[in-house]
């Protein structure tokens, strides 16, 4: 099976290989990193050596998970498996590319917490520009109006029966099933409303469907605008099997 350049990507980061890395794409590198932003070519040699220097003090592998890809792009959705303070942490991360037709990239930008490596959330700036009119497809278009409005029975609803959702944590914030994804959702929901964004990029394959979008809103809260992505894959029956976020958005509510 042919893999996708962006799927290699994290490999060749945790060995440093500069020229590997070079070689993925089509003409000078970019890279947007959720910390460091948009790294440029005359940053890039250091840039690879710094996360190799980080990746490989943590001990990190890596765990492929799936890829969504277009004809324009994909992205590739992993778990870094690392060493922090002595124990294990996994963190999810999504790497969405452009690609150009001879299937080498353009850029990518990388989404993942900040939470489960330094124990703080940065509120990240939009990655890209908003799109003027862009038509979500199936459940996934049903899901955001739910989620926008708040209705937390229709939300549940676009969800098949096993259907779950993995928060940016990672494997210890799954919640699967109707009852699970009900109180998350309750929760998500108490600050007096729904969940606003505005979408950036769509890729959708027919199995999963890939979003990028800026958070604006979340219930009476104003947020500064931040960059998210999310895949959403599909059951057999048209609704979601799982819901998969990609974001450092500290949430505007408190468990009581």
């Amino acid at each position: 099976m042919t893999v996708h350049p962006v799927a290699r990507y994290v490999p060749l980061l945790i060995a440093g290989d500069e020229q590997g890395l070079r070689d993925l794409f089509r003409g000078p590198p970019r890279v947007n990193d959720p910390h460091l932003g948009w790294v440029d070519e005359s940053r890039f040699d250091q840039f690879v050596e710094n996360s190799h220097q980080g990746l490989r003090e943590r001990s990190a592998t890596v765990e492929h998970i799936t890829t969504t890809a277009t004809g324009g792009g994909a992205t590739e959705e992993c778990v870094l498996h690392l060493v922090r303070s002595g124990g294990a942490v996994s963190l999810p991360v999504a790497i969405a590319s452009d690609t150009s037709p001879d299937a080498r990239l353009e850029s990518i930008r990388i989404y993942h917490s900040m939470w489960q490596l330094i124990g703080l959330h940065f509120v990240r700036a939009p990655v890209l520009p908003v799109l003027a009119a862009a038509a979500l497809p199936d459940v996934v278009r049903r899901y955001h109006d739910c989620l926008a409005r708040g209705d937390l029975a229709g939300i549940v609803e676009q969800f098949a029966p096993a259907g779950g959702l993995r928060e940016p944590g990672g494997v210890l914030n799954v919640h699967r099933g109707a009852s699970e994804l009900r109180r998350f959702f309750t929760l998500l929901l108490s600050n007096g409303g729904g969940v606003g964004v505005e979408l950036c990029a769509v890729a959708d394959e027919g199995a999963s469907c890939a979003l990028e979008y800026v958070v604006t809103l979340w219930g009476r809260s104003i947020l500064p605008c931040q960059a998210a992505a999310a895949v959403y894959e599909r059951a057999d029956t048209g609704l979601l099997a799982e819901v998969r976020l990609y974001d450092d958005i500290e949430r505007p509510f408190h468990v009581h």
